[in-house]
C-alpha cells in the first residue's frame, strides 16, 4: 500500500467556515495526477473546482451534495 495523502475542505477565504461538496469530478477509485480538478466546492454563492496535491488513486470518503466544516478529509490519494 502506498503512502496516503488526505484531500480536505480548503479554507478560501478568512470568513469560511464550511463548504458544500457539489460533486465530484473524478470516479472514486480512479487514478488522478497532480493538478488534475478532484470536486468542486461552494461558498458563498461561488463555486470553486479543487485540483490534486498529487498523484495517485482517489478514495471517496464523503457524498457530494453535503455540506462540511473546512479542513474535513472527504477523500484521500493513495500513491501509486
Amino acid at each position: 500500500m502506498g503512502e496516503r495523502t488526505p484531500v480536505r475542505i480548503p479554507k478560501l477565504s478568512l470568513a469560511t467556515s464550511e463548504a458544500g461538496l457539489v460533486e465530484w469530478l473524478v470516479a472514486d477509485g480512479s487514478s488522478v495526477t497532480e493538478g488534475q480538478a478532484l470536486y468542486v466546492i461552494e461558498t458563498d454563492k461561488v463555486e470553486t473546482e479543487v485540483e490534486a496535491a498529487t498523484s495517485g488513486v482517489i478514495h471517496h470518503e464523503a457524498e457530494a451534495g453535503q455540506v462540511y466544516p473546512v479542513g474535513t478529509e472527504i477523500a484521500s490519494i493513495e500513491a501509486t
